[in-house]
């Protein structure tokens, strides 16, 4: 019995040890997988950032916009539309939504998210995040923003803040009244 024992003991510990060292060599593909894609990110980021450098591009690059990464920028960037800028112009238009979701492959209600950030970011000192916290929080365009208060229009950022964690600090009051008096001042592009 003991040596049953002893033999059931090598073949586990056996198993136990190729185990190990394959899940060690699948382990070290996905890494290398992983890094390769990261390093072919940081190589995007650095020729876009050269080009912006350079003059190549005017305007704010399109990945500014949240949801659209890496991925989703080189799709668009193949169909021309580098910049923020130029998404907002195409999806003024329902055209211009089905060319984008053909594009990208998505639907078109994450097309037209996008583009009413890319309208927000149109605001000096309105990064990615708040232009998302915004239209979570119910903006709709720059005309919607320009219509907006200052206190309900916080009080709604807090809200969805605290239950999304969309950005690590809420634009104060000052910043935000900027934001509505810029908004003002904008030529409207999305419809209302």
């Amino acid at each position: 019995m003991t040596y049953l024992i002893q033999e059931i003991f090598i073949y586990l510990l056996v198993a136990f040890v190729l185990g190990a060292i394959i899940g060690w060599l699948f382990a070290g593909q996905g890494a290398k997988s992983k890094i390769a894609d990261l390093e072919a990110k940081v190589a995007d980021l650095q020729r876009q950032l050269a080009e912006l450098q350079a003059g190549k591009v005017k305007g704010t690059p399109v990945e500014t916009i949240e949801g659209i990464g890496a991925g989703f920028g080189k799709r668009l960037r193949a169909d021309g539309i580098e910049t923020t800028e130029q998404l907002l112009d195409i999806v003024a238009t329902d055209e211009g939504v089905a060319r984008v979701c053909k594009c990208v492959d998505l639907d078109e209600n994450t097309v037209r998210n996008w583009g009413t950030m890319a309208d927000l970011v149109r605001i000096k000192g309105l990064g990615g995040q708040w232009a998302e916290l915004m239209w979570r929080s119910g903006v709709k365009n720059v005309q919607d923003l320009a219509k907006q208060d200052i206190e309900p229009l916080r009080a709604r950022f807090r809200e969805v803040n605290e239950k999304e964690h969309r950005v690590a600090e809420l634009p104060g009051e000052n910043r935000v009244k900027g934001f509505i008096d810029q908004a003002k001042s904008l030529q409207p592009v999305l419809p209302d």
